[in-house]
């Protein structure tokens, strides 16, 4: 009987034991794949262009998407309403793509959105620096049934590529302007005048 019962504490023991390295392992996992994602958001980029010409960019990138909030061409801010990027099961899933999440994780993620604001400051006068930062949410119905919008750390990529829109634009309008030494100029009439010299059937 006392070796039947030390058989059961032991595979009882081993079980316990088993059961919290398991669960050691599963949080140390997770803790290791929360670190390895670093935000990266963009610095600001310097254009040499007028902050007119910079601004109207920035606006046609941001109107592609997004319902435009504020163009506050004084204050140098155009900023967006939210825009909802992803919905139902594969939230939690997208929003892991672009941003950091540092809530605890409770309930279930039903989408997420985001929002743009762009920072438009003069340099100079054919000089215009632009900042782009995003405000990234996720709505989240806890075990209750309560639902709350909480906030996620952006990891840059969506900032990236408002810049790099905007650039193309810019640089496309540059290479234009460059060009036109040649391609600008009006087309030149035919010369009707006879030719001086003989052609074949001169001949």
């Amino acid at each position: 009987m006392k070796s039947e019962l030390s058989h059961i504490r032991f595979f009882s023991r081993c079980t316990a034991c088993f059961i919290a390295v398991s669960l050691l392992t599963f949080c140390f996992v997770r803790a290791s794949a929360a670190q390895e994602k670093k935000p990266n958001l963009p610095d600001p980029v310097k254009f040499v262009n007028k902050f007119d010409m910079v601004a109207n960019a920035v606006r046609a990138v941001l109107k592609e998407k997004f319902d435009i909030e504020l163009d506050d061409r004084q204050a140098g801010i155009i900023s967006t309403r939210p825009y909802e990027f992803i919905s139902g099961s594969l939230t939690a899933e997208e929003m892991g793509k672009v941003a950091i999440n540092n809530n605890p994780d409770t309930g279930s993620w039903l989408k997420a959105q985001y929002s743009v604001e762009a920072i438009l400051e003069i340099v100079s006068s054919t000089e215009t620096l632009v900042t782009v930062r995003t405000k990234i949410e996720a709505l989240n119905r806890s075990v209750d049934g309560t639902e709350e919008w909480l906030p996620l750390e952006s990891l840059g990529t969506y900032e990236r590529r408002i810049l790099g829109k905007v650039s193309a634009i810019l640089m496309g309008k540059k290479a234009e302007r460059k060009r036109e030494g040649f391609w600008g100029q009006k087309p030149q009439p035919v010369d009707q005048r006879p030719s001086r010299f003989p052609g074949p059937s001169d001949r």
